[in-house]
């Protein structure tokens, strides 16, 4: 028994590994592979190798093995946190809460206090409840002092001191949902564009990720903000082709521990803020909820106009 689990672990783990350092999920026959083990599940089908190796016949190799899956699980702990000094903030500067609300399942008031909690100016939210009026009519009393995109695929979109007026939305390979607005907040005007990818781990993410990024640079001549849940960790491969014409909010300024999901134990970012060229990122940090099984994203950042 004992070898039949170290056997398999140590398999598993291989493989992961090796796609992990490798291709990644740039192939679809990779993809699963590289959702399934990220890297605290790596180590902890270490830690299996090393039981496994105990239970068979306790193998001199048993602590050394354990030991690695122990440095690997701290190494991942050290490298998901980041430290930055709490800068001044521009009176311009503008606070961004995304979150995935786990379609209430807590309770919409629960949900609502939560984000009150937070001096957001832009509410951004995936799977946020059904477009019926009574719904609607929540957010609305919830948030008297906000303007509202209204719901559509289960994406709202709210916004302080400001106006918002949706200009797109749509379907991507039936694997991710989009909502695009212009948003004129405190005096700086954006766009802001809202994504739900789908969390299928056989299904590829590349396609819906590339036409996602095809459709944000034609809009290179203004501010844009996207936001949501990508169902995809930002070392993905697929993001690759994102990183010239955007930046990752939480690599420009990130500060505290970088996963999201899933609560109570994140191991994956998979709720993630983006940016063009014209927008400064000053501060990113993950908040904590019971309420759902992501945790929200705070972002603030400053909107450079174009001239």
């Amino acid at each position: 028994m004992g070898s039949a689990v170290a056997i398999a672990a140590a398999v598993v783990c291989l493989v992961g590994v090796g796609v992990r350092l490798s291709i990644r999920d740039s192939i679809d026959a990779t993809g699963v592979v590289y959702y399934a083990t990220p890297w605290p599940v790596l180590a902890a089908l270490v830690m299996l190798v090393a039981g496994g190796l105990r239970l068979r016949n306790h193998s001199r190799w048993t602590r050394p093995v354990a030991t690695v899956g122990l440095i690997s699980l701290a190494s991942w702990l050290f490298l998901s946190y980041s430290t930055s000094s709490t800068p001044r903030l521009a009176p311009s500067a503008l606070t961004c809460l995304s979150w995935n609300t786990d379609h209430g399942r807590a309770g919409w008031s629960r949900i609502a206090q939560t984000i009150r909690s937070e001096p957001a100016d832009l509410v951004c939210l995936v799977e946020a409840g059904p477009t019926e009026p009574a719904h609607e009519r929540f957010w609305q009393a919830a948030f008297p002092d906000h303007a509202t995109g209204n719901l559509g695929s289960g994406i709202l979109v709210l916004v302080r001191d400001g106006t918002i007026r949706q200009v797109g939305s749509g379907s991507i390979d039936g694997n991710a949902r989009f909502r695009q607005f212009d948003v004129s907040c405190r005096g700086e005007r954006l766009t802001v564009v809202v994504v739900d990818v789908r969390s299928t781990p056989w299904i590829s993410r590349r396609s819906a990720l590339e036409k996602l990024v095809r459709l944000i640079k034609p809009l290179g001549d203004r501010p844009v903000l996207i936001t949501g849940d990508f169902n995809t960790p930002s070392d993905s491969a697929c993001f690759d082709t994102w990183r010239t014409p955007l930046k990752n909010a939480w690599e420009a300024a990130g500060n505290g521990f970088r996963p999201t999901w899933p609560v109570p134990l994140p191991m994956l970012d998979l709720d993630q803020c983006w940016g063009n060229r014209h927008v400064d990122f000053v501060h990113c940090r993950g908040g904590w909820s019971s309420w759902s099984d992501h945790r929200p994203l705070i972002t603030t950042f400053t909107v450079n106009r174009p001239q």
